[in-house]
């Protein structure tokens, strides 16, 4: 979970930087896998846009519902406890309910992800971004 949620953040921040993102709706996009109540006050944490932070928590997800079992093949991820993690820190709540549809290990594990990536963004995501700076 630590990771991933340092990848999502990461990719954001230095995707970001390298398209020439304006600092507020960068900060905005940073909690983009974690689920939107826990995602909207990271957002606003960080100084970023709430709305903002919303939009991109449901593109997210929805990509992650849509593209997950793909990327899934793709990586020749066959372990019901990785493909759960995988998603849930990824795609949260939406990418989970495409978890439960491949197995009740998938579901359970991406479902306690959500809560864990959740927790480690609300204290690294503060952290990376004074490094990063």
């Amino acid at each position: 979970a630590l990771i991933g949620s340092v990848t999502a953040i990461l990719s954001v921040v230095l995707l970001g930087k390298l398209l020439g993102i304006q600092d507020i709706i960068l900060l905005s996009f940073v909690p983009k896998s974690i689920t939107t109540p826990i995602g909207i006050e990271v957002s606003k944490l960080l100084g970023g846009i709430p709305a903002i932070t919303v939009f991109a928590i449901m593109v997210t997800g929805i990509a992650g519902n849509i593209f997950a079992p793909f990327m899934l093949k793709l990586f020749r991820i066959e372990n019901a406890v990785a493909k759960g993690l995988g998603i849930g820190i990824s795609s949260h709540a939406v990418g989970t309910s495409k978890a439960i549809e491949m197995g009740e290990v998938e579901g359970a594990m991406s479902a306690l992800s959500i809560v864990i990536a959740g927790i480690i963004t609300i204290f690294i995501a503060p952290v990376l971004l004074n490094i990063l700076k």
